[in-house]
């Protein structure tokens, strides 16, 4: 294997969203936030960069105390499904490359929690206010925001709850609903008079438009612009603690007793606030576990930080969580990156499992395989605006440009070349034409995913592949393996330049399909880049590794189209 020497390492922490464990989850998830940040880290670590990819199951919050109550049970139970489920799916379905999955409901979170609240309080960030909240007379107590639902006042949603409106996207504040019942009775609920811990927002606002305006100009437009919206507004104090008796507690024990509020100890600290408090406690976790250094990710200011989740997730990303950090400790790295998708949708449907409509990311990738789904997940991605899955797309795009273009491309020639021996292509020219394919193409591919742009990314992988099947045509390859061995030979070398280029560039997307590549070439290679600037030099000592004696294995298979979808 070529030693690849990295100029410019850098330490590269890569946060994914935590995903709530209260049900199965569905490819609207692998394309938002799962996808994305696995290509991110595999590319990272294939250029040298030192990347910490870390994320858990969140473990707090009404989703999960919904579910719990649906079927008479403590919440700890649902956890235990739904958490053992994923770390399954994410390790042995999707293989996607964490350093560390946690969960929220650890001894090591619930620390950092509290100390980052202890922080923010002793720092003058926090204050105590009297608020209304939704109190259902028939239950008897106040309702968390996913216990009350009815129409948002932005958008006229029927199902909004209380906190947040899933369709319009819009944060609301208690009272902000019309028409508000209890999820649990169906019974109207009112407004009623409890005491709370805020994050005095107005405080940070300043610092926190400064690093936006900082950093934000890197992020997509619409990510930032709609950052500027909210600032521009102002950013209002907000609630951090809830009446619930699930999540994360607050930690009385270490406050002054002028500062503890009536019923603390029946009270929990907002999901909201200590959700993404994960992305620092997995990383302390991760340095017990390991033995490594989280401060180096997260104290040394040379470190780069890169997040991955969906648009509902945007404010508390954009602003919640470095305002966190700011207000807890300035010496903390602030996010550089924030690579915020839109919605994936069903055939033009919000994904709901109560409606049916969703596709488990389990069952399309047991039937399909891992790298298909990769592919056409990555082909429609919501970078910058909501798109749908269609199985008759998905099917169509599969055989016509996984299979057709780009291995069928690999295989032709694989295949016409069969068998190949070792040193056949050693000592011979590169042409200057696909010398300038090659290095454009890495060059391209590390511009494009270090923006985080997948799609742009996948389509300079078909555009090499589309013009190695162009090359392959013209000169048939077929026709000239019975005539002038060394006029075959050197043609023959220029395409396994492009298959090898390919391999290469293929590892962060579609790492088994990369990994079949070489295997079959019988070299390794494909978990590591060429330097740039040496994509040449690397290629060609490869070349002469180069051989196989068994035939080749085709890399996609199509797809046979039911019956009833093909006229949809």
């Amino acid at each position: 294997m070529v030693k690849i020497i990295a100029k410019n390492k850098e330490k590269r922490f890569i946060g994914v969203a935590w995903p709530y464990v209260n049900g199965d989850l569905h490819i609207g998830h692998l394309a938002g936030y799962l996808l994305p940040a696995d290509i991110f880290a595999r590319y990272s670590r294939a250029t040298g960069h030192d990347a910490l990819m870390v994320s858990g199951s969140d473990c707090f919050g009404t989703p999960i105390t919904i579910e719990a109550d649906k079927r008479e049970v403590s919440p700890k139970v649902i956890i235990k499904e739904y958490h053992t489920k994923d770390v399954y799916l994410f390790k042995n379905i999707l293989n996607l490359s964490y350093d560390l999955y946690t969960k929220t409901a650890t001894r090591n979170h619930i620390k950092v929690v509290q100390d980052i609240f202890i922080g923010l309080l002793k720092n003058g960030f926090i204050f105590i206010d009297t608020t209304k909240q939704y109190y259902s007379s028939k239950d008897n107590k106040f309702l968390p925001d996913r216990y009350v639902e009815g129409v948002c006042k932005n958008c006229d949603f029927l199902g909004a709850r209380s906190d947040q409106c899933d369709h319009c996207g819009k944060v609301l504040e208690q009272g902000d609903l019309e028409n508000p019942v209890s999820k649990l009775t169906g019974s109207p609920v009112e407004l009623k008079d409890t005491q709370h811990y805020f994050i005095d927002w107005p405080k940070l606002q300043k610092n926190v438009e400064t690093y936006v305006k900082k950093a934000g100009p890197s992020w997509k437009k619409w990510v930032y612009s709609e950052t500027l919206g909210w600032l521009k507004q102002g950013i209002k104090p907000r609630a951090i603690s809830r009446d619930l008796d699930w999540g994360v507690p607050l930690p009385i024990d270490r406050m002054p007793k002028n500062l503890i509020i009536k019923g603390a100890e029946h009270k929990r600290l907002y999901v909201w606030f200590d959700a993404v408090i994960g992305y620092l406690s997995a990383s302390i976790l991760w340095s017990k576990k390991t033995g490594g250094d989280w401060k180096k990710f997260w104290k040394d200011k040379s470190a780069k930080h890169y997040y991955f989740m969906g648009k509902d997730n945007l404010i508390f990303h954009t602003i919640f969580w470095p305002g966190q950090i700011m207000g807890y400790d300035d010496t903390l790295k602030l996010p550089d990156f924030l690579s915020i998708n839109m919605f994936l949708n069903l055939n033009g449907k919000q994904f709901s499992k109560s409606r049916g409509v969703t596709i488990p990311i389990k069952d399309i990738v047991e039937k399909f395989g891992n790298d298909p789904v990769r592919f056409y997940l990555t082909l429609i991605m919501p970078e910058t605006k909501d798109s749908s899955f269609n199985w008759n797309d998905f099917y169509e795009k599969n055989n016509e440009i996984l299979v057709n273009n780009l291995g069928n491309f690999v295989h032709r020639v694989l295949s016409i070349s069969f068998p190949l021996k070792k040193g056949l292509l050693e000592n011979i020219e590169i042409r200057s034409e696909i010398q300038e394919m090659v290095v454009k193409s890495f060059k391209s591919s590390k511009t494009q995913l270090d923006r985080c742009e997948f799609k742009n990314f996948l389509d300079t992988i078909l555009t090499l592949s589309s013009y190695g099947n162009q090359y392959l045509n013209e000169i048939r390859l077929w026709e000239l393996k019975n005539g002038d061995q060394n006029i075959f030979k050197q043609n023959l070398t220029q395409l396994y330049v492009l298959i090898l280029t390919l391999g290469f560039l293929m590892y962060p997307l579609m790492p088994d399909s990369a990994s079949n590549v070489f295997k079959m070439l019988n070299i390794d290679g494909e978990n590591k880049w060429p330097e740039t600037a040496g994509e040449i030099d690397t290629i060609n000592k490869l070349l002469g590794k180069i051989h196989f004696n068994r035939k080749p294995k085709v890399l996609f298979r199509k797809i046979d189209i039911p019956i009833s979808t093909k006229s949809e």
